[in-house]
């Protein structure tokens, strides 16, 4: 099998279609329920250009919309620069720049006075409202209409996780730039090869390779052994293994969950682990991470997830190192040039078939959502499952 040819990780004009037809309809990670604890909490969050606004609701529930004012197309919500939290006052949407008040449903609450309006319809003025969803804790938006219900994609992985709703944020969200293609980085996260053999640095690690095994259209599992003292191995990854020996059996692993097209999940014995890819400019794009973990003050658990934490962000600066020499070394190739994928990447093959099918399928119409009454409503095509 090959991979995808150069042109796809260099040409400029592909960017457009790989949004609207992989990553519009796909469901992006948010952030975590507890993050919105209460009504009026929400979060914003960018990706492939769009731009979503999840809000809690006075009856717990979720709401999401674009996060754009339907007057001049202000942005709503900012948050914070780290986590894109924010607090609507009385559960309102306010326009920072006109002023325009919405709802909690989405629909417009006012206008300050002094702008009047020829023939104005307030109610064809509402936010537009998007799809969200939770599974075990974790929320989900999507920009337009999703393929599957997330419990279908996630279930069919990871049906044998434990709730996640628990959880709580244990470290700031961290975004580091990356001078790859989206499809490179995200590449990377499924390639097994590398992990003893890219250089200049080794990269330092506290699991062996995962190994992948199919596991639908939307989403891979896999799993991975403690590491073994290897090349790259450093004082923090050695800690880890000695404190994890103390804590749990000999036996204990990691578990993957890989959800199309840019989400890496890793439930390991000291939390989750979360690795976002969002796509930029072509040859650009930015790594998200964040990490959650079941309240735990004890000594050995802090070590536990400090050791974790240095290790992954040492492992991130060289992964960001290399990408960015392979990126560059595409540019040399010709545009039709692929390279073969070894048989034992099942992951990478996957990453290629997905890339392939959801490029090459026509163009599907979305769907139009609505909200009324405070709760959503669907019409024409079906919409997956949302809460």
């Amino acid at each position: 099998m090959r991979g995808l040819p150069a042109s796809c990780y260099l040409d400029a004009a592909r960017a457009p279609l790989e949004y609207s037809a992989i990553f519009a309809p796909s469901w992006q990670f948010v952030c975590h329920a507890s993050d919105l604890p209460a009504s009026g909490t929400a979060v914003r969050f960018d990706c492939g250009g769009r731009s979503a606004v999840v809000l809690r609701t006075k009856a717990g529930g979720l709401h999401a919309f674009r996060n754009a004012c339907r007057h001049r197309g202000a942005r709503l919500v900012e948050g914070d620069a780290n986590t894109g939290l924010a607090f609507c006052i009385d559960g309102r949407l306010r326009c920072p720049y006109h002023g325009w008040t919405y709802e909690e449903s989405g629909a417009l609450a006012g206008i300050p006075a002094g702008q009047q309006f020829d023939a104005f319809d307030a109610a064809a003025h509402s936010l537009h409202p998007l799809h969200v969803a939770q599974w075990r804790g974790l929320v989900f938006v999507a920009f337009e209409t999703p393929r599957l219900a997330v419990e279908q994609v996630l279930d069919s992985v990871a049906g044998a996780w434990p709730d996640l709703a628990s959880m709580r944020r244990v470290i700031e969200p961290r975004s580091t730039p990356c001078a790859a293609d989206w499809k490179l980085a995200c590449e990377h996260t499924l390639d097994t090869a590398h992990f003893d053999i890219a250089r200049p640095v080794p990269k330092p690690r506290l699991f062996g390779p995962p190994v992948f095994e199919q596991g639908g259209s939307e989403a891979l599992r896999a799993t991975a052994d403690v590491a073994t003292g290897a090349v790259g191995d450093t004082w923090s990854s050695r800690m880890y293994r000695q404190l994890l020996a103390g804590k749990q059996p000999a036996s204990a692993h990691a578990e993957y969950v890989y959800l199309w097209p840019n989400l890496l999940l890793q439930l390991a014995p000291d939390g989750l682990s979360i690795l976002q890819v969002l796509p930029g400019a072509t040859g650009h794009s930015t790594f998200r991470e964040l990490r959650y973990a079941t309240p735990d003050s004890s000594r050995e658990m802090r070590l536990l997830r400090y050791t974790h934490q240095r290790v992954r962000r040492q492992a991130l600066a060289v992964d960001t190192r290399i990408l960015a020499r392979v990126q560059q070394g595409l540019a040399g190739l010709d545009a039709a040039e692929t390279g073969p994928i070894a048989t034992g990447e099942a992951g990478l093959r996957w990453f290629a078939d997905c890339c392939r099918a959801h490029l090459s399928a026509p163009a599907k119409k979305p769907g139009k959502l609505t909200l009324r009454g405070g709760r959503r409503r669907k019409t024409s095509p079906p919409v997956a499952a949302a809460h």
